[in-house]
């Protein structure tokens, strides 16, 4: 009998003492740094292609680029641009947001698959005004919509690098509805940028006291 307990009583310490990473150790959070980083510069620069509505040329290539400052990757203010040549130039200031992350977030919707958790969790819808360099003061809403491929993960370095794919209309209609030509010069801004964050404001949870989990 003495014998059966004493096996019993070393059974219970090995499984105690063994090491047993727990699931959400082993899968991750799904904030994969985020919560590190806390608010982050988003800055890049790349080229686009640009149709106006009311021209059958072909598209006009032209250089972009943008700063965004986001919170935890979910939105924040964006300040972006486009310039070409021989073409009109504008300055975009608008918001970032980023439904996906926050929702699959908290959810706790993820394939624990870096590359393609940060892609799907991308996604970004862009609304604001868009002010034309025209010399005309010409303004109007504008929107966009853009998907970020992840070049260097936030696991393997400090900064992340981003290839970005995104749209962007500049509704110029109202300005030109009631003048003589009647000219509508809105316009659809196809884009891909390089893009690099860089963490402002880093360790938004280091306030909170340790936790501890018994095992």
């Amino acid at each position: 009998m003495a014998g059966k307990h004493l096996r019993a009583a070393l059974l219970c310490l090995a499984v105690v003492c063994a090491p047993n990473r727990a699931d959400a150790d082993g899968r991750g959070d799904g904030l994969y740094a985020r919560w590190d980083r806390g608010v982050t510069l988003s800055v890049g620069a790349g080229a686009g292609a640009t149709w106006i509505e009311s021209d059958d040329d072909s598209p006009k290539l032209s250089v972009v680029g943008d700063a965004r400052l986001l919170f935890i990757d979910a939105a924040g203010p964006v300040i972006a641009g486009r310039w070409a040549p021989d073409d009109g130039q504008y300055l975009f200031l608008g918001v970032d947001i980023r439904p996906l992350f926050p929702a699959l977030f908290f959810l706790y919707k993820a394939s624990w698959r870096e590359f393609w958790d940060l892609l799907l969790q991308s996604v970004s819808v862009e609304l604001g005004a868009a002010f034309m360099m025209d010399g005309e003061r010409s303004a109007g809403f504008s929107y966009g919509f853009s998907l970020g491929l992840p070049l260097i993960l936030p696991k393997k370095a400090l900064r992340v690098m981003w290839l970005k794919i995104g749209a962007r209309r500049v509704n110029l209609d109202p300005n030109f509805r009631n003048t003589p030509d009647a000219i509508n010069l809105s316009e659809w801004t196809l884009y891909g940028l390089l893009a690099f964050d860089f963490g402002v404001v880093k360790h938004l949870g280091s306030w909170e006291p340790p936790r501890y989990r018994a095992r």
